[in-house]
């Protein structure tokens, strides 16, 4: 008889159907953020840009956007949110702020301008999951 005791345990992770868009400048950030929403059941698809963004939503209708602040070009995220809420066919598409930024005025203004929560970077595990949990009965 073997008297071993196996004190691993099987982390299981809660599965999400949900299709993610990351709006991210930065290629490597946004490709461990795209890993990590994978291994939690999403689909990701993501975009560079504003513009990339806005395309990438008109196409593929995801049911969460996580988006930079910061993004090159002559628009960033508080503009991608304000041109996103003109839309009326996404009014209540869950927008969160993914941002560098730590003050409290850049919090606010990213909740004016459409955001639903915002999180400074680097976002926890534990954050995307409450996030996903909160907005999947959307979905």
């Amino acid at each position: 008889m073997n008297n071993t005791t196996n004190n691993n345990k099987d982390v299981v992770l809660p599965e999400f159907k949900m299709r993610v868009l990351v709006i991210e400048d930065n290629q490597d950030l946004a490709r461990l953020f795209c890993d990590l929403l994978e291994v939690m059941g999403c689909e990701t698809e993501v975009a560079f840009n504003v513009r990339a963004g806005l395309q990438s939503t008109l196409k593929n209708s995801p049911d969460i956007i996580f988006c930079d602040l910061r993004l090159p070009g002559e628009k960033n995220g508080f503009d991608f949110a304000r041109e996103l809420r003109a839309n009326a066919d996404y009014a209540d598409l869950p927008l969160i702020a993914v941002t560098g930024y730590g003050d409290v005025e850049a919090q606010q203004r990213a909740l004016e301008a459409g955001f639903n929560r915002v999180f400074a970077k680097p976002i926890k595990f534990a954050e995307i999951q409450d996030v996903l949990k909160q907005y999947q009965k959307r979905a």
